[in-house]
């Protein structure tokens, strides 16, 4: 790959975190304001999909080359970095939602999404790494 692309490519990864990030604030008063069913369903389907594919990773391959399920495995090598992009922003909202409907008070369950949401900012980059590496074979 050329460095220009390289470079491209990080740029827009560094802002898509960075809007990811922003993006938290509205979220959490999105997700206290009323009960959205679907939100939160999306929400919790984005963190299945993420732990999923931690854990995926730490499996050894069951799979030879060449078969439907290997050819899965390499479109499934795309996903860590766009759902993992959006892991903080899943996390505030289904906490938000859970919070809201466990009868917290809004102002509380808003602050507590966003502790929430901050704590996977920061465990999001670690786990795209184990999620890629480990979907390329080459963890622990």
């Amino acid at each position: 790959m050329h460095d220009f692309a390289k470079d491209l490519l990080v740029a827009l990864m560094i802002g898509a975190e960075v809007f990811a990030i922003a993006a938290l604030w509205p979220l959490s008063e999105w997700a206290v304001s009323a009960p959205r069913r679907t939100g939160f369903a999306v929400a919790l389907v984005a963190i299945a999909a993420c732990v999923f594919l931690c854990t995926l990773g730490q499996v050894p391959p069951l799979v030879r080359p060449g078969t439907w399920r290997w050819a899965l495995g390499q479109v499934l090598g795309w996903s860590p970095l766009p759902l993992f992009l959006a892991l903080p922003d899943a996390v505030c909202v289904a906490s938000g939602q859970s919070l809201a409907r466990a009868g917290l008070p809004p102002r509380y369950a808003r602050a507590t999404a966003l502790l929430v949401g901050a704590v996977a900012v920061a465990v999001a980059p670690v786990a795209t790494i184990m999620a890629g590496c480990g979907l390329a074979g080459a963890c622990l």
